[in-house]
C-alpha cells in the first residue's frame, strides 16, 4: 500500500514539474528602438539572449536618420521566433546615416530549442542560441541562453 501511495505522489511530482515548465501565458512582447547617428554596420546584426521564460532581442540595423521602427511584431513558428518592424520613410533629402538599436522583449516564451529571425523586408537575418557558457552541466538549459558566435 505504501508503495503504490509513494508511486502515486511521485507521478504526481514529476507531472506537476514538467508542467511547470510550461509558461501559462501566451507569449507577450514589449519593444523599444533608440536611433543613434553613428557608423553604420555593414550588415542588421541580431542577438538574441534567453533568461527562463524571457527571450530578449537586440537588433542593429542601419537605417537613414529621421526613419523610426514601427508596427513592431513578432511570431513563433516551429523552432523560429521572428521579429519584426516597419520603417518610416526617410526624410526628403536626408540621407545622414544612423543606426535603430531595437529590443524585442518577449515574455512566456516555451522551453524549445529556437533560431531568432529578424525580418527587414528585403532580408531575413538568422541568429542561434546556445546555453551559457558558466551553467552548471544540471542546469536547465533554458534557465540562460547567449548568441551562438
Amino acid at each position: 500500500m505504501l508503495k503504490k501511495v509513494g508511486l502515486l505522489i511521485a507521478a504526481t511530482v514529476l507531472s506537476a514539474s514538467a508542467l511547470a515548465d510550461v509558461p501559462k501565458d501566451k507569449p507577450t512582447m514589449k519593444f523599444a528602438s533608440t536611433p543613434i547617428p553613428e557608423r553604420v554596420p555593414a550588415a542588421h546584426q541580431v542577438f538574441p539572449y534567453r533568461s527562463r521564460e524571457r527571450v530578449v532581442v537586440i537588433v542593429v540595423d542601419p537605417i537613414v536618420c529621421g526613419q523610426e521602427p514601427k508596427n513592431a511584431r513578432f511570431w513563433i513558428k516551429g523552432n523560429k521566433i521572428a521579429v519584426a518592424y516597419d520603417l518610416t520613410p526617410a526624410p526628403a533629402g536626408r540621407h545622414h546615416p544612423c543606426t535603430a538599436h531595437s529590443t524585442f522583449d518577449l515574455q512566456n516564451i516555451p522551453d524549445q530549442d529556437f533560431s531568432v529571425e529578424f525580418h527587414d523586408g528585403k532580408e531575413v537575418r538568422t541568429a542561434h542560441m546556445m546555453r551559457c557558457p558558466n551553467t552548471a552541466p544540471e542546469g536547465d538549459i533554458w534557465d540562460c541562453m547567449v548568441p551562438k558566435p
